[in-house]
């Protein structure tokens, strides 16, 4: 058995506690029945800490060998590295540049990234960016 996949399992478990503890300081719903906050960051580190116990479980249990990778996988992986860290810098530079213009920069570029065509490319993160403004902005009602 391999000590990496375990090694894994707690990083996503210390990883969950980072953001759960402080989501358990913001109220989680209001009188009126509506969820607060607290509620959506709350359900979802529980949920991953379910899928991450259990993963553990069987992992000892059975010891069974998910963190193997095949040459396709190593392959990946490069990409795999790209993709994070383009979502990082999206994060960083939604603090400073608007909205629509850096995602349609961003989808463009995980499309070229993933080797879609340029007419899917451009249709598809116009399209995109344009719906997740319109969700958030008129439904969600989230300035962005």
């Amino acid at each position: 058995m391999s000590k990496a996949g375990l090694i894994f399992i707690a990083g996503c478990v210390a990883l969950v506690l980072v953001f759960l503890i402080p989501a358990m300081g913001f109220p989680s719903g209001s009188g009126d029945g509506s969820p607060g906050p607290g509620y959506f960051p709350i359900v979802v580190c529980m949920i991953i800490l379910i899928l991450g116990l259990i993963l553990a479980v069987r992992y000892i249990r059975h010891k069974e060998k998910y963190f193997q990778t095949n040459e396709t996988e190593r392959s990946n992986l490069p990409v795999l590295l790209i993709t994070g860290g383009a979502v990082v810098l999206y994060t960083v530079l939604f603090i400073y540049l608007p909205f629509i213009p850096l995602t349609i920069v961003f989808m463009v570029f995980l499309n070229w990234l993933y080797k879609r065509s340029w007419v899917f490319n451009g249709i598809f993160s116009v399209v995109f960016t344009f719906v997740m403004y319109f969700v958030f902005s008129r439904f969600l009602h989230v300035m962005l």
